[in-house]
């Protein structure tokens, strides 16, 4: 039987290159509709779930671990939740057990991704000139 109160597992193999950091653009948070119509402690729980998520890649969608995560209580997480909600995506994995994903994070995560393509890329090509100008 599968523990589903202490499952949480991080994705992180060469394929999910893992980053400590995201890019958090002040003008973009301030200014983003999603964030104008939660509360404070709402934009609170919401990024704090949103950092879990980007360190783990996903959560159990388990109030009691979601409240623990947030340092509140579960009746006060089953009250902010919905309000942010929308900002994660549920699957579930072969077991059953749910799961939420942040979709911001994923995104970003994918920006990073293309991001390091593109500076490989242009490392490779700039290596390649220089040793075949070497070569002259």
């Amino acid at each position: 039987k599968v523990n589903t109160k202490h499952r949480y597992i991080m994705r992180n193999n060469s394929q999910n290159e893992q980053s400590p950091a995201f890019q958090f653009y002040a003008g973009d948070w301030i200014s983003d509709p999603s964030r104008m119509r939660m509360t404070l402690e709402e934009q609170g729980a919401y990024i704090l779930l949103y950092c879990h998520c980007w360190r783990g890649f996903q959560i159990p969608f388990d109030f009691e671990i979601m409240s623990k995560m947030c340092n509140c209580t579960e009746e006060k997480i089953k009250k902010l939740f919905p309000k942010f909600e929308h900002l994660f995506k549920q699957y579930k994995d072969k077991h059953g057990i749910t799961y939420l994903v942040s979709i911001q994070a994923e995104a970003e995560r994918k920006e990073q991704a293309t991001n390091r393509a593109k500076r490989s890329a242009a490392g490779k090509k700039g290596a390649e000139a220089r040793w075949k100008s070497d070569d002259v």
